[in-house]
């Protein structure tokens, strides 16, 4: 393999372990700091705002206003036609949350105070009202999931904020809870070693570019330049 060919693979696969270990290591943590944060608060809906972690809140789940959000970021109202790119299983549903006496589907809500992600896409308890192209009703219910900690698909409910014009909501996952500390904390440790693994590419390739350049200055010794050969030049 040709030594340039070489350094690029090696390149290339540092910084792909890079991404994919960030990303492993950024949810290894929020799952430990979610698990530490405490067991699940009963909250009041005037609570969310300022909320984070594992909650429950008694509220009014107004599906009247939920949207869609399909893959590519397109938002669509319950009830409407749904885009081209729509897909039942793997479309979310964003639904606004009120406060529990504000259940009127005839009338605006008051006030919303959280933004709820749904526990799974379309293919639920909604999904034929969906395919009727029905607006679901609100409903009182009980909501309990995880806000922060990064719970929730940041970019979908961005998409549905933005088009229920509802920046600042807090996301409220439905249905998450925290999981074992021990999965957290080896998902951290995969993560870091994720790291390691890109530093030693790096170091390698600082390694081999230093001895090129002691080959062509003459600044090594014959025994070093046929170990610099043997080792990371055909």
């Amino acid at each position: 393999m040709d030594a340039m060919v070489r350094a690029l693979f090696v390149a290339s696969l540092a910084l792909v372990a890079a991404v994919l270990s960030w990303v492993v290591l950024q949810t290894g943590l929020d799952e430990t700091r979610l698990h530490l944060s405490g067991k699940r608060r009963d909250l009041e809906v005037s609570e969310l705002p300022a909320a984070s972690g594992w909650i429950a809140v008694y509220g009014c789940v107004r599906h009247d206003l939920a949207v869609g959000v399909t893959p590519r970021l397109h938002v669509y109202r319950l009830g409407e036609p749904p885009p081209l790119d729509s897909d039942p299983e793997q479309d979310r549903i964003y639904t606004p949350l009120a406060a529990r006496d504000d259940c009127d589907d005839d009338k605006p809500p008051k006030r919303l105070y959280a933004l709820v992600e749904n526990d799974d896409a379309l293919g639920n308890t909604i999904s034929h009202v969906y395919a009727q192209r029905v607006a679901p009703p609100p409903v009182p219910a009980i909501v309990s999931g995880v806000i922060g900690f990064g719970a929730g698909h940041r970019k979908p409910a961005n998409a549905a904020r933005a088009r229920l014009q509802l920046e600042g909501l807090p996301l409220l996952a439905k249905g998450k809870q925290p999981g074992l500390l021990w999965v957290a904390l080896v998902t951290t440790a995969a993560g870091a070693h994720g790291f390691l693994f890109a530093g030693l590419g790096v170091w390698w390739l600082v390694r081999r570019e230093r001895r090129r350049r002691a080959l062509l200055s003459g600044k090594i010794t014959e025994a070093e330049e046929e170990f610099f050969h043997t080792e990371t030049l055909e």
